[in-house]
């Protein structure tokens, strides 16, 4: 072998090496920032969990907002430790030695009724569990309702006023998820409420009435990706938008298919292509992608229902039900 044939195969294999030195540093860095993210993100649950499960500060109450044994009791509630791990939660006998609020406010009747109904018959319970988060938001929320947002320091407070206005007021619900991004900006947890909320909102308007909505909806769906861009909930947030927006079906098309081949255990990516191909008139593909999502849920009530309703002839057999898991999976 020639000097010159030598010299070239030595580059060639130094190009190589190079080459394969660089495509693993990439491949480190790759897997060393999804480890940060993910940690990242457990950390944020573990916060979140804290939050949602610690005893609340008390606050102190005008006459205008309720008598003085009912501001008694609600601090008493919103004090309880709601903590899983102890061997008897919450501490409702704690409660009995307070004078009962016996004019409760309009706003928080149906929910005080109840947690008293419920907690009084199994107070160890998960039933009384869930009552006494949502009654305890509802307290807090009423409470602090004359105090600005941007005021508020207290992550718990922001939690509790996102949890009680999620539905019934979806507005405020954001406002208080954006302000506590404020305060934590890597929170993902409150960057998803405000994708729901905002998607809630923008879903509630009349078909042709909320292009900025919708634009918002987009906005915050980046937002959130930027935090944890493969969240099956948020991603399932962002093909509901593409699809109930209605401007583009063939775009939302193309992102479920995207979502359906990039994420192959998930069953939501072929659940929604299946959706838009409905949409779409093409009948016997929406199908196949309905088949390809029971194959990777086998269990989905969901999948079930849409393939049944359309082999019935269903007008709209699909369903864009998303849960609510970012503020209830600490119940």
């Amino acid at each position: 072998m020639n000097s010159k044939k030598a010299g070239l195969i030595l580059g060639l294999v130094v190009v190589v090496g190079i080459s394969w030195w660089f495509t693993r540093l990439k491949l480190d860095a790759s897997s060393q920032e999804n480890a940060v993210n993910e940690e990242q993100l457990q950390e944020n649950r573990e916060r979140m969990a804290t939050w949602y499960q610690a005893p609340r500060e008390p606050i102190a109450g005008k006459a205008a907002v309720g008598t003085p044994e009912c501001i008694e009791f609600w601090n008493k509630v919103r004090a309880l430790d709601l903590n899983r791990q102890q061997e008897e939660f919450p501490d409702i006998s704690g409660l009995q030695s307070v004078q009962p609020c016996k004019e409760v406010p309009a706003p928080l009747k149906n929910l005080n009724d109840h947690y008293q109904k419920v907690c009084h018959a199994q107070k160890n319970s998960n039933q009384c569990l869930v009552a006494l988060y949502y009654y305890r938001a509802a307290l807090t929320d009423y409470m602090t309702r004359d105090i600005a947002l941007g005021s508020i320091q207290d992550p718990k407070v922001l939690i509790d006023k996102m949890l009680a206005n999620r539905e019934v007021d979806p507005a405020l619900s954001v406002k208080a998820a954006e302000r506590l991004s404020e305060l934590e900006p890597q929170l993902y947890e409150a960057r998803k409420a405000q994708v729901l909320g905002r998607l809630f909102m923008a879903t509630q308007q009349k078909a042709g009435s909320a292009d900025s909505l919708w634009r918002e909806v987009e906005i915050t769906i980046e937002k959130a990706k930027q935090l944890n861009e493969s969240d099956p909930e948020l991603l399932e947030a962002q093909m509901l938008a593409a699809l109930l927006k209605g401007t583009d079906a063939r775009g939302a098309e193309e992102l479920a298919k995207e979502i359906a081949e990039d994420y192959p255990q998930e069953w939501r990516g072929p659940y929604y292509a299946a959706w838009a191909l409905f949409k779409e008139g093409r009948g016997q593909e929406a199908l196949d992608f309905l088949s390809e999502a029971q194959r990777r849920d086998p269990q989905n009530a969901r999948i079930r229902e849409a393939l049944e309703g359309i082999k019935k002839g269903d007008a709209a057999p699909f369903k864009g039900d998303i849960s609510f898991s970012d503020l209830s999976q600490y119940f």
